[in-house]
């Protein structure tokens, strides 16, 4: 019996031993089984999505003196890009879009701290001197696409995304106010073409659109205030005469001026029927007899 006993005994030894041999930590046999759970795994985190990578505006121009007076046009004086580019078009080798991999790598350290602080610079190239402007086209073409297809909400939310970037991207103000606009939200569509026009008081293109929005919303002496002084920095662009020529004559004001103003239009752009039906209007008037409201100007 006794045998027995120490028997049982060795072989409940052995057991244990075999037991702690076989365990990685010993203390995890004594701790409470509350502690003891298996951890669940998490899914790792999904890698985050790149950045959309920076373009930019490149205008080379043969030499440093040009190169910066087109800089100083767009960095100081804050006129649009693209219409210092087109003053400049005949003295540049070069206007285009480009992503930082097409510079040479003697460029790329300069376009790395672009990206990080400035919006613009000057550019020592191969070709001459390059003028660099940060620019996300991408995130605004994207919205173009969409809304083409009639999405919004998506379209709506990466201009805005746009902005936030690159809050000089006078296109994507433009934008912003066209789809505030068919929202009915007058107070954001205002401030949008506000914002689009103190960043390019000289671009005839935003004064109209801006003076046209004031107009569908019955504001005619502040179109008419923006249209004038769109007429006095842009004299010859035919946009601008028209829209002038068809508020003065919708108001019955100052034909005398419209008449001028339409055929300094007409001379400029000979084939656009306005010019004739405006024309029409005012010869009608004064065969009626239908006094204008105001005297001739300019």
């Amino acid at each position: 019996m006794r045998a027995d006993r120490r028997l049982g005994r060795i072989i409940v030894a052995l057991a244990a031993l075999f037991l702690l041999a076989g365990c990685e930590n010993v203390r995890a046999l004594f701790t409470p089984w509350e502690r003891n759970e298996p951890v669940l795994r998490t899914k790792p985190a999904p890698a985050k999505k790149p950045e959309e990578p920076h373009f930019f505006r490149v205008l080379t121009l043969p030499d440093y003196e040009a190169a910066k007076e087109a800089y100083d046009k767009t960095a100081i004086l804050g006129i649009p890009f693209r219409k210092v580019a087109r003053e400049f078009r005949e003295k540049a080798t070069a206007i285009r879009k480009a992503q930082p991999s097409e510079f040479s790598v003697g460029v790329r350290a300069e376009v790395q701290d672009l990206k990080l602080g400035g919006t613009s610079r000057i550019i020592e190239s191969d070709e001459g001197f390059s003028i660099l402007q940060k620019t996300t086209s991408a995130h605004y073409e994207r919205a173009l696409k969409l809304m083409e297809k009639k999405n919004d909400a998506a379209a709506l939310k990466l201009i805005r995304r746009d902005l936030e970037i690159n809050p000089g991207n006078v296109d994507a103000w433009l934008a912003l106010a066209k789809m505030m606009d068919e929202a009915g939200d007058l107070e954001e569509t205002l401030a949008a073409y506000r914002k689009a026009r103190d960043l390019a008081p000289e671009d005839p293109l935003v004064s109209n659109r801006y003076a046209r929005y004031l107009v569908s919303q019955y504001r005619f002496e502040e179109a008419e205030e923006i249209l004038r002084d769109a007429e006095k920095k842009s004299p010859e662009d035919t946009g601008v005469l028209l829209n002038l020529a068809s508020l003065l004559v919708y108001l019955n004001k100052e034909l005398d001026w419209a008449s001028r103003l339409i055929e300094r239009g007409s001379s400029i752009d000979p084939g656009r029927p306005a010019w004739y039906r405006l024309s029409g209007i005012i010869r009608k008037r004064r065969e009626l007899g239908i006094a204008p409201k105001g005297k001739g100007v300019n």
